[in-house]
């Protein structure tokens, strides 16, 4: 049974003027611009301390930075999908603060990862210094193939979804959890278009309102409708249950034949045999007001899901045939490659889970935010294939492969990903939040959440 904590020695209002120190930040770091700050502030100050758990699958040392001495322990997770490199940043502020005020780590103590996947985030470098427009971030996009994620590749020993082929990363972090049984566990994300939405696994009481302050505060609305998390429980806006494993695993499966799970669970899944308490905070990068309009949109959201679903089934379909097409050529191992294998089949698992949550939701019209929700993964989907797909054929041509098949191949894979990545921009937004505000909103979230713990 989970006990929440009921003693708070810092209020949520004070939590929430932490964000005036955030400082500014002019571009995203790199893993060794990481390891250098982390260094720095291990050396800084007497309370921090730095210890070696693990070895990434090219060799990078993986590393635990710890401030404090209290008996309980919160666990930040920094780069768990590398894509995603807000987090680098918020690992290095949340780890300042916590090691310069004592009452933050008064019976607590914080221990950081600051990259879980280094050598994927090096694959992302290209892109961190901006501008950050929707293409350049997509040119130098790489997001491994979901068996080869530290953050989706622990144990599942349900037979129905069987899991256990653990990379080296995950296998560090597992010792970690087991380890020091963190009562919190904090994974930093950011998703592409919109507002910010969390995911608990549980819910503390009250969370949710919290949550929803700390965006307010930081000036990065909620994302009021789902993206990743469509059908899934929602204790209050932007704000979302963890489902089960089995559920996951069995949803990413759906609509395409799938034998055996392509992934296992999550570290959310695993800390929980610890009664741990798990936070997601998913910022996202570019703004789009109607991602937090919760006005009627007029469109009957069984149609807008439904309309969604045969779309992404129909870019899926074009891709399947450019990739169907230049395979018998391709010859340069690559971590890329196997990504582009997955990206063809998370467009059909999710017009599966869209077609499904149609279903339930026949009646009602859709809000704004939904219609955009449900677009936005469209969008998000179609430009990750197509980018991988590019870059595996670049990749190629690079190395002396430039056959006149696989020459056509890049020549129309460009096409398509360039006019995908102008529809994006025209029926979204190209203007970027300030870097600031996405690490202050993941810093007050983390501190809110400890704060309903009793653990601050």
């Amino acid at each position: 049974m989970i006990s929440w904590g009921t003693e708070a020695a810092v209020e949520l209002g004070e939590i929430v003027r932490y964000l005036d120190g955030i400082p500014e930040f002019a571009q995203l770091c790199t893993v060794d611009e990481q390891n250098a700050a982390v260094d720095a502030l291990a050396a800084e100050f007497p309370a921090a301390r730095l210890r070696r758990i693990g070895t990434s699958r090219l060799g990078e040392p993986l590393r635990l930075l710890s401030i404090g001495a209290g008996p309980d322990h919160a666990l930040v997770v920094g780069g768990p999908h590398p894509n995603e490199p807000i987090g680098l940043l918020t690992v290095l502020v949340l780890a300042r603060l916590v090691a310069g005020d004592p009452r933050l780590r008064d019976g607590v103590t914080w221990d950081f990862v600051p990259c879980i996947d280094p050598d994927g985030t090096r694959m992302n470098e290209g892109w961190f210094t901006g501008p950050h427009t929707i293409r350049r971030y997509h040119e130098g996009f790489y997001r491994p193939a979901t068996a080869d994620q530290p953050e989706w590749t622990f144990p599942v020993t349900d037979e129905r979804a069987w899991f256990d082929r653990m990379l080296p990363e995950t296998q560090a972090l597992a010792r970690v959890i087991d380890e020091l049984r963190p009562k919190f566990q904090y994974s930093l994300h950011n998703t592409d278009f919109g507002g910010v939405f969390f995911i608990l696994a549980p819910e503390p009481p009250g969370t949710a309102e919290d949550l929803a302050t700390v965006a307010a505060a930081g000036r990065v609305p909620l994302a009021l409708g789902p993206i990743d998390t469509l059908g899934w429980e929602s204790p209050g806006p932007g704000v979302y249950l963890m489902p089960p494993a089995e559920s996951v695993i069995e949803a990413s499966a759906r609509g395409v034949g799938a034998v055996e799970a392509r992934h296992g669970g999550s570290s959310t899944h695993y800390a929980s045999r610890h009664g741990t308490t798990t936070l997601i905070t998913e910022v996202p990068f570019w703004r789009v007001p109607q991602a937090a309009d919760a006005r009627d949109s007029g469109q009957p959201y069984d149609e807008v899901l439904q309309r969604t679903a045969g779309e992404m089934r129909a870019d899926e379909a074009k891709l399947a045939e450019l990739a169907r097409w230049v395979q018998p050529e391709l010859c340069v191992p690559s971590p890329v490659l196997r990504a582009v294998r997955d990206f063809l089949v998370y467009p059909v698992s999710m017009a599966a889970t869209h077609d499904l949550v149609a279903k339930a939701v026949t009646g009602r019209n859709a809000t704004v935010a939904e219609v955009f929700g449900a677009a936005s993964v469209v969008h998000m989907l179609r430009m990750r294939a197509a980018s991988v797909l590019r870059r595996q054929l670049a990749l190629e041509l690079a190395a002396g492969n430039h056959t006149p098949l696989l020459r056509e191949g890049y020549r129309e894979i460009d096409r398509l990903f360039g006019a995908w990545c102008e529809s994006a921009a025209a029926e979204f937004s190209e203007e970027p939040y300030p870097l600031r505000d996405l690490v202050g909103v993941q810093v007050t979230a983390a501190l809110a959440v400890v704060r309903r713990l009793g653990l601050v």
